[in-house]
């Protein structure tokens, strides 16, 4: 947000004085147009259209401003109601209603316009002010380069060039334009293609697909998707020539990858039969220039319009087409493609970015009730087929998770394996998932879909933490989403910090928690035996058989074993059993899925996961009287507290659980020969354990040991190099002080610490710390990084496992989820409602039979029947047509 501003001129305050309680220092001429313009969009929609074609919430002066702009765009986008009370309540949601100068700063802003219709010239003030200000700051970049000097002289020429360039491209806007401005040249013959019935939507000038879909209907998103080469662009201009030209129908085609002079060259190669070739070479015989001139005035007045701009955003577009929409009827959108796009902001993630475009187009289609075609590319997957055929898959970016693969569901908090979601058929599964300040949000998991048989690896976290997957699933890093075919060792990936409380908490009775609790850890429910418990903690026994009494009635009988020191209570069930009458402990143990099973096979039910912070708190610390360890360690100087059980669900279940209170566990495999791996989840650092005895402690006996490790943690400064941000985060540090002014001197002088050159640099920085710098710096990004929900895991190894069948998922608005305790992203969003993957055998195979053939994969129609349409590929004339009948 601040790298396009600097320290411009006397009046004006260094960006980390800046805020809403900095508002007369702001210049007033900028204040005011500013403050206007965010008043007529929040009293008018379509001044927020017109508004979105001139400004980006980088523009404002005012760090509120933009906070303001950004979320009347979020609102808009989303197709919400756009006013005072929605977007305070969405900045209220974001933790920036403080920031802006809360609800009153608002109201201020609808009282500083009285005439919504100015809301364009309020914008180009805006627009200009903030150009002037980066031409400023351009210069001093300029003239910071010419005094340090670095590299060649030509290269440095180039880059000052650059600087200027991108100030200038900024203030450059291009806009559609009537085909009829376009065509300087004539078109000759056009190839007719009969009406064949009554089109109930936009015909696409196929009469096969037509067929097949009833034309393109209003309020849908159609993808075409292929691999680069394979003509995409050529079938989407196919398209628009079929609505506009033939049939009159008013169309866009917005191009990110074409110039209109190009894209005008296709048309009329297309509609003249000249090729393509010879219109760009000039190779222009007689023949060929009477039939351009021929068709001239017809392609002339059809009502297609053309945009090539460049960096178009969504919301750009969205303007663009509401206008077309009014004056011109629009029928038909063509994005070409969804890849080039951008959003116009900083985002973490390219990936997620163009996840989010697909379900802003299915809203665009919805809001101007016309059909959206979007253009896509497909990855590799093709390539690695014999046949070479795409897949529907292979529009999916994501790759996939194993069918065992727990995801954290937000609604109760417990996880639900991605093979039983398929299996369920479930939709609509609120999941938790990070957005894109850091901070775990629930979202809708609406689906889960299997992708095939792939390879899969073992990608196993320094925490212990693991989780399979094929080499394309992207994991969060701190530069972004990677695969994991290209993590390696001590990369930092995400986990999360700490589990918020499930969206709709439970609370059961205490007797059941507490007895669950004993039961897992040191209870005994198999089948055809007795079900017993044994401890040498009589704190321990009394709470069992208590609990048991008043939860089902059941009288403990005591065995003592003196030679082993433990006594155990058996727990008999309170009356006869006859047929079909059970102990009520195996009953209910067996309406979660526990009688029968042993200790390597035990695990905490969901219920548990969906108490509230009290009862979790509670099951733990009576979980921790069992198989638990809480003691100081004289020798080490430090706090030995973990949980000690020989199943590994089990295990991640506690680690689970321990993220409620912000805990992040660590796992370790005890192995011995001759014996089932044991596994003891950690709790590592003066910080946590302090917040384990606090927050939890322990039944029992082992109370002390909760006392004594809080009476030696006194005063020992936590280790901070536990919960820390990777060492990149410098780079925006560094960033920022090139932008405020500052030199690293001063700046380590701010942190109060001793300045020693580049090692500052390389080690990764504390919260607390880069918080810190956060601050001196004035940067609100990094200050959400410093407080987001993440914990930075980091790589311990990714083994090959074999092929499994994998699975994918859809999440609406973040597209990521955790699986396994470690975030993980979706598939490219789905909301297409048709998806034509467009294939040519002989791109790959110039031997082939299908010569100039084609094949229209209709791969999905949520509305009809799926179906392969052959079609005649003329690449020399730049146009798909019908196969000759």
């Amino acid at each position: 947000m601040s790298e396009q501003r600097g320290q411009w001129s006397d009046n004006v305050v260094p960006f980390e004085q800046r805020g809403s309680g900095y508002a007369d220092r702001t210049p007033p001429q900028d204040l005011a147009a500013e403050q206007s313009v965010l008043g007529a969009m929040l009293l008018s929609k379509d001044a927020i259209g017109e508004v979105t074609e001139v400004l980006k919430g980088r523009d404002f002066y005012r760090p509120a401003h933009e906070y303001v702009f950004d979320a009347v765009m979020d609102l808009y986008g989303a197709g919400e109601p756009v006013d005072a009370i929605t977007v305070a309540d969405h900045l209220g949601k974001k933790g920036q209603i403080s920031q802006i100068g809360g609800h009153i700063y608002l109201h201020e802003l609808l009282s500083s316009v009285s005439v919504t219709a100015n809301a364009t010239y309020y914008a180009e003030i805006v627009r200009d002010k903030a150009i002037l200000r980066r031409l400023v700051d351009a210069s001093m970049k300029i003239s910071q380069m010419g005094y340090q000097a670095e590299g060649d002289v030509t290269g440095i020429v180039d880059r000052a060039q650059q600087t200027i360039y991108e100030v200038a491209e900024n203030r450059t806007k291009e806009d559609y334009q009537p085909l009829s401005e376009l065509v300087e040249l004539t078109l000759d013959e056009i190839e007719a293609l009969t009406q064949h019935g009554q089109m109930a939507g936009v015909p696409t000038g196929f009469i096969d697909l037509d067929h097949l879909t009833n034309g393109l209907h209003p309020g849908q998103m159609i993808i075409i998707a292929a691999r680069p080469g394979m003509g995409k662009s050529t079938l989407g201009l196919d398209f628009a020539r079929a609505a506009s030209i033939r049939h009159g129908l008013c169309s866009v085609f917005f191009s990110l990858e074409m110039t209109k002079s190009e894209i005008v060259m296709r048309l009329m190669s297309a509609e003249s039969g000249v090729p393509l070739n010879a219109i760009r070479k000039g190779d222009m015989t007689e023949e060929y220039w009477q039939r351009i001139s021929n068709k001239t005035a017809q392609v002339s007045r059809a009502p297609l319009f053309i945009d090539d701009s460049p960096n178009l955003t969504m919301m750009e577009i969205r303007a663009k087409a509401r206008r077309l929409k009014q004056r011109n009827d629009l029928k038909l959108i063509i994005i070409d493609y969804m890849q080039l796009m951008t959003s116009g902001k900083k985002v973490e993630s390219r990936q997620l970015e163009v996840s989010e475009f697909s379900r802003q187009i299915k809203l665009l289609a919805k809001e101007l009730e016309v059909p959206v075609v979007a253009l896509s590319q497909l990855n590799r997957g093709p390539e690695a087929r014999q046949d070479k055929k795409p897949m529907l898959s292979d529009l999916r970016e994501s790759g996939c998770l194993t069918a065992d693969t727990r995801v954290l569901r937000a609604d109760t908090g417990a996880e639900v394996t991605m093979g039983s979601l398929l299996e369920s058929g479930e939709r609509n599964v609120p999941v938790w998932s990070l957005d894109a300040s850091g901070r775990l949000v629930a979202r809708p998991m609406t689906h889960v879909f299997s992708s095939g048989v792939k390879e899969v690896f073992r990608l196993r976290l320094a925490s212990g933490r693991e989780v399979k997957a094929s080499a394309n699933h992207p994991f969060l890093t701190y530069g972004g989403w990677v695969p994991l075919g290209e993590l390696t060792e001590g990369t930092r990936v995400a986990i999360p910090r700490m589990v918020p409380q499930p969206l709709n908490p439970i609370q059961r009775d205490d007797d059941e928690v507490i007895l669950l609790a004993h039961l897992l850890g040191d209870g005994s429910f198999v089948k055809r035996q007795p079900i017993r418990y044994a401890s040498i903690d009589e704190l321990n026994l009394e709470i069992v058989a208590d609990a048991a009494d008043r939860r089902f009635g059941i009288t403990a009988v005591r065995d003592e074993y003196a030679a082993a020191r433990v006594t155990t209570l058996r727990l008999p069930a309170p009356f006869h059993l006859t047929h079909g009458r059970r102990n009520p402990i195996a009953a209910w143990l067996d309406e979660m899925g526990l009688f029968g099973k042993r200790s390597h096979e035990k695990f905490v039910p969901d219920w548990v996961h969906q108490l509230p912070r009290e009862q979790v708190g509670l099951f733990l610390s009576h979980l921790w009287a069992t198989d638990g360890s809480v003691r100081w360690d004289d020798k080490a100087g430090q706090g030995r507290i973990y949980y000690a059980t020989s199943s590994r669900r089990l295990a991640d279940d506690v680690m689970r659980l321990l993220g409620r209170f912000g805990i992040v566990a660590r796992l370790k495999t005890a192995q011995k020969a001759g014996y089932r791996d044991g596994y003891h989840v950690l709790i590592n650092g003066a910080a946590a354990q302090r917040l384990f005895c606090w927050e939890i402690g322990v039944w029992g006996a082992r109370r002390e040991g909760v006392n004594e490790v809080l009476r030696n943690l006194e005063g020992i400064v936590p280790n901070t190099n536990l919960d820390t941000v990777p060492a990149e985060a410098w780079r925006k540090v560094r960033a920022q002080l090139v932008t405020a002014g500052m030199t690293h001197r001063q700046f380590a002088a701010a942190m109060e610490t001793q300045f020693c050159g580049s090692t500052m640099w390389k080690h990764s920085p504390s919260r607390e710390r880069l918080a810190r710098a956060a601050r001196i710096v004035g940067s609100a990004e990094l200050e959400r990084e410093a407080t987001s929900d993440i914990y930075w895991d980091a790589v311990a190894s990714i083994e090959f496992v074999g092929e499994e069948e994998v699975y994918d998922a859809t999440v609406l608005d973040t597209h990521n989820f955790i699986a396994d305790g470690i975030s993980v992203h979706n598939s490219l969003e789905q909301d297409a409602d048709m998806v034509i993957l467009l294939h040519r055998e002989d791109a790959y195979d110039k031997q082939s039979p299908r010569q100039g053939e084609a094949d229209f994969i209709v791969a999905k129609h949520r509305n009809g029947a799926t179906d392969t349409l052959p079609v005649a590929f003329q690449g020399a004339l730049s146009r798909f047509v019908d196969m000759q009948r």
